[in-house]
């Protein structure tokens, strides 16, 4: 079963804009600890 991506809690993967470098958490981990770049949410598909 799936994990619904907009349930509050649920384990989400953040890219980093600058290294793409990928962390799973369940809220925003704010910077990248490789390279200090921003994160973006990529678990919900953008249309």
């Amino acid at each position: 079963m799936r994990s619904d991506p907009y349930q509050a809690g649920s384990v989400r993967v953040f890219e980093c804009r600058e290294c793409s470098a990928r962390v799973e958490a369940s809220h925003s981990p704010g910077t990248c600890s490789d390279c200090g770049g921003d994160l973006q949410d990529i678990s919900v598909p953008r249309e």
